[in-house]
């Protein structure tokens, strides 16, 4: 938790620092964490895999990759989705590796249209930070924290990143929704 930003400092900032953060390190170290990071997070969710719906994220730009921890949960009998969108609406989609996927902005793709929607009982959830309070900051549109929000009972949701992005404490409003573990590259951690 190095080079961390003053107290008080606000989100739009922080995701400045932490995207910098993040882009500095090379694809290949990236890519290498993200395998890491499949072991921790699969010694650490395989009780929760079976049966579960695990929704899974495309990477984008130099954000970690979450499909090698995604393939090791199906392994453990977990279904996956991925998300979809619909205006500024997020909804799940039902994904295998096998099935063709649309771009869907950003460098991201989803599942077609005609795709099953399904409802995520574990999310890996994207994020540029996150803190030692299980708070997450994403890219800043509000997706996952107004999806989460509205489902009853909520998901469990894992924050998947690089231990580079982890800083002593972000700001939070009323309306984010806190992670309820991470995985990184170092191993898993609840709260």
């Amino acid at each position: 938790m190095t080079h961390d930003l003053p107290p008080g400092t606000d989100k739009r900032t922080w995701r400045t620092h932490l995207r910098a953060r993040r882009d500095a390190l090379s694809p290949t170290l990236r890519a290498e964490w993200s395998l890491q990071l499949a072991g921790h997070g699969l010694e650490a969710l395989r009780e929760r895999a079976a049966g579960a719906v695990v929704a899974a994220f495309w990477p984008m730009r130099s954000e970690v990759d979450p499909r090698p921890l995604a393939m090791a949960l199906a392994g453990a009998g977990a279904s996956l989705c991925l998300p979809a969108f619909v205006g500024d609406d997020m909804l799940f989609r039902a994904w295998s590796p096998a099935d063709e996927l649309v771009a869907a902005g950003f460098s991201t793709f989803e599942p077609r249209a005609d795709a099953a929607p399904v409802v995520p009982t574990l999310v890996l959830a994207p994020l540029l930070g996150f803190d030692r309070r299980g708070v997450r900051l994403g890219w800043g549109k509000g997706c996952y924290d107004r999806y989460l929000a509205a489902r009853s009972p909520r998901p469990f949701v894992v924050g998947v990143a690089f231990s580079c992005q982890e800083v002593a404490e972000l700001p939070a409003d009323a309306h984010d929704q806190r992670l309820d573990a991470v995985v990184t590259e170092r191993g898993c951690r609840r709260w």
